[in-house]
This record gives C-alpha cells, structure tokens and sequence, in this order.
C-alpha cells in the first residue's frame, strides 16, 4: 500500500523528529567479560615470632604451628633444607614427607640422639628413611650426624659433642623466596612446653650462607674450628664450632655503661659459661643495668652473680623446680652504647650460653641491629622474667640451685607431653588468612598470620 492509499483509509503513522533519532541509533555493543582477578600474593614477612607455653594450643604451638604452615605452603619442584637437633615429633615427620610426596626436595641432617631413647624416638625417624631415603645423591633424604659427634663439631674422649641446630631453610614457600627460619625451638615436647622465640629472614645472601653451611653439615667433614660469620646489612648469621675467643664476651666488652643507660637482658634455658656471667657481672658493676633469666645456671656462674659489686648483683631471676613450663630461648638484647654508638642489637638462635656450644657443637646465631627487632625481644623477655618465680640474692641468702659447670643443655630432661605436643592433637591448624591480623607480643601487624614484619618483603 502506497503513501497515498494509506492516508485514504486513515492509517497515517507520525513521525516526530525524536523518533527518527531514536530509529536511527546503533545497537549497543555487547560488554566484554571481566577479567578475574589475580589471587592476593601472600608474602612471609621477617621478624620474631614466640609461643606461650602456659596458654592455648595454638599459643604454645606458635612456633611449630607457622614453621608446618610454611612446609605446607612450599611449592611442588622448592627446596627445604632442616637441621635440627631432636625431631622427635610425629607432625613435624609427616608435615615434612607430605611435601616430599608433592614433589618438594626434603633434605634434613639430625643429631645422632634423634632415634635415642623411647621407642617413639626411633619410630619418627625410621619414618623419615623410609618415605625419604637416606642417600644424598636422591632429591630428598635424611642423615644423621655421627654418634655422640656433631656432624662437624668434634670433642675430646668424654665430651659429646652435638648438632644442636634449630634451623629450616624454603627456596620458595607461599609467594617468596630465600626463607629461613632460625628458632630455638626443638621437634619435641619442649617445642609446646618452653618458652622459645624464632626469628624469619627473607634474604639470598643469608638464605645462602646457611645453606652452605647446611651441606657441610650434610658431609660430616670434622672441623673444630668452623666459625664463619656472614653479614647482609644490618643482620648476620655465626656458624659454629670456634676453637679460640667467645663472641659473646666480644659483644659484651663492645658495650660502655657510661651514663648509666645501658640494659643488658639474657635469655637462657642454661646459663654456665663463665666467660660471660663474669663479664655481664663486671658491666652490672659499671652502672649498666643487667637482667638475667635461666631455666639452669652453673655453679661458677652463681658464684659470679652472687658477689656483689659496686651496684650489687645483676638482676637473676630462674625457673624453679615445682615449675613446669621453663625457659628455653637463647638471646640476649643490648640497648645502650655499644663501639661508642647508642645501638640496639639482639643475638639470638640455637647457641646457648655453655662451653659446649661455644666450642664442641654445630650451632647457628643471627646477629639483628634495630630497634623494631630489639623491643619486641624485650617484650618477649619481660613475659619470661616474670614468669621465673625463683630470685637470685647476695651469697648466702635463700642459696639458689645450681647444676655443675659442664652441664649441657642436651642433659636437661626432655619436658613432659602435653595436649598440643606437635604430635597432631590440639586445635586443627588453620591456614594463613591473606588479610592482616593483630600480631603477637604486641608487635605490628604483617602479611601472613599477623607475625610482625621488620623490615617488609
């Protein structure tokens, strides 16, 4: 029908200038899909870490609970180096050869103590030859140190000489590199029982230098004189044994109490060097402040704090023996005037304060300048100084206990099993939130798990 018949019948259609805008307009072009997002990388940050023996389980597991989420979390195709002294735990064995079944390169060096005693000693580690093999030449594996030898330090006859190391090494775990953890804490019962701290470090150079002193371990080449110190800028790792010196009374003769504002603070689960109570007893005398906690101390070393000086006796305070829950770090904090510079520093790891580790065992020690690092050990040692219900007073009164001067710290029987003792009881270990959350010790905040961050990653 044309135009004209349409208007004949009456059918007329306007059309209004809008309208024909309207016709005119392109069809909308279809939306792209959205991207998904990258999932939030999730960074282990560097700082201190510490369990609280007399709380929950997560808190007395703190310590343990992290180092398995970061075994958890290593990538098919990374690497996990561990030496430590006593892995005697079920959770920690088979947190270890779950990741050797994902394909992980699991290598471990233990002391030779390790399988010792109760059957369950023995059955953790013939766990890990079985799963794991012991031959160095495989991807993942696991040896001992020879019997009663470090697997370098050496002794003379009568002495045993040990590796006393508490260290874990990641090339990769969540999304960073070059991980190691340096703890005081052993595989065992004590691991929820005492009180011990560990420190991560997320560094190449450090990451390197355990790892070569890892393979040395690995060799079991005697060498009594090992020590080595590696630095990467305001933090370094010591590898033990050192046949001559003492690099803690080094430290020590570096601080000046002028002025009086100088604090020294040791945390020790034994303390009988006395190269160091007599120069920590000198400094007390010199107007620094100095305060001590022990689980044990030698009998030389009591006399030494017993003496008094000029200002007395330093501040002693130990773990008496109706307490079940003791001290077990090694660290101790400097604040104060150190090489003729106010200074904050903090040594901390596996070398207890003791001739034997100083000499005849395999022992590792961070060196940590800063002030973040230095006051969050401080808040950790305020917890256990506390704790300690014992007091150390001038000779003669209220006479403390005291074991003989070479007592080692691997004589000291192993702390009674607990609910939460690593072996998988306890509260179910849940995984790393992405998200922050508040920090331990009233630390800051950081990336994964709240562990507080010092320097960031």
């Amino acid at each position: 029908m044309d135009a004209t018949a349409a208007a004949a019948n009456g059918n007329v259609t306007r059309v209004t200038p809008q309208a024909a805008a309207v016709k005119a307009k392109p069809a909308a072009k279809p939306k792209k899909p959205k991207k998904p997002k990258k999932p939030k990388k999730r960074y282990v940050p560097q700082g201190a870490r510490f369990n609280l023996p007399t709380g929950t389980t997560a808190q007395r597991g703190a310590i343990d609970l992290y180092i398995k989420k970061l075994i958890r979390n290593a990538p098919r195709g990374s690497e996990i180096d561990v030496s430590l002294f006593r892995l005697r735990t079920p959770g920690m064995a088979k947190e270890l050869v779950r990741a050797h079944k994902r394909r992980v390169k699991v290598r471990i060096v233990l002391d030779s103590d390790s399988p010792t005693g109760a059957k369950a000693n023995r059955d953790v580690y013939d766990y890990l030859r079985r799963n794991l093999g012991t031959s160095t030449r495989r991807p993942s594996w696991v040896v001992l140190c020879p019997t009663r030898r470090g697997c370098v330090a050496t002794a003379p006859k009568g002495k045993w000489s040990k590796n006393h190391n508490k260290f874990y090494a990641f090339s990769r775990t969540y999304d960073s590199r070059n991980v190691v953890v340096q703890t005081s804490s052993n595989a065992t019962n004590g691991g929820y029982n005492q009180y011990n701290d560990a420190y991560t470090v997320v560094d190449r150079k450090l990451y390197t230098a355990y790892r070569r002193y890892f393979y040395d371990l690995a060799r079991k080449r005697a060498n009594a004189n090992y020590w080595r110190t590696t630095w990467s800028a305001h933090r370094g790792v010591s590898h033990f044994p050192k046949a001559t010196g003492d690099p803690i009374g080094d430290v020590l003769d570096r601080v000046s109490c002028t002025g009086g504002r100088t604090r020294i603070r040791v945390s020790s689960g034994i303390l009988t060097r006395t190269g160091v109570t007599g120069r920590l007893a000198k400094l007390n005398d010199r107007g620094c402040r100095v305060q001590v906690v022990a689980d044990e101390i030698g009998e030389s070393a009591m006399r030494t704090f017993t003496r008094p000086g000029r200002n007395g006796i330093p501040e002693v305070r130990y773990f008496t023996r109706t307490q079940n829950r003791t001290a077990h770090s090694k660290y101790l904090l400097i604040d104060g005037i150190y090489k003729g510079h106010r200074r904050k520093l903090a040594l901390t790891g596996s070398h207890s304060y003791t001739t034997d580790a100083l000499r005849y065992n395999d022992e590792s020690m961070l060196w940590v300048f800063g002030g973040h690092v230095h006051d969050v050990y401080v808040r950790n040692f305020n917890r256990v100084f506390s704790a300690a219900q014992g007091k150390v007073y001038v000779s003669g009164l209220l006479a403390a206990p005291t074991v003989p001067d070479d007592t080692s710290e691997a004589d000291r029987p192993e702390p009674e099993a607990g609910s939460g003792n690593g072996s998988g009881s306890g509260q179910p270990e849940a995984e790393l939130p992405a998200t922050e959350q508040p920090a331990p010790d009233g630390g800051p905040a950081g990336p994964v798990d709240g562990l507080p961050s010092e320097d960031g990653v």
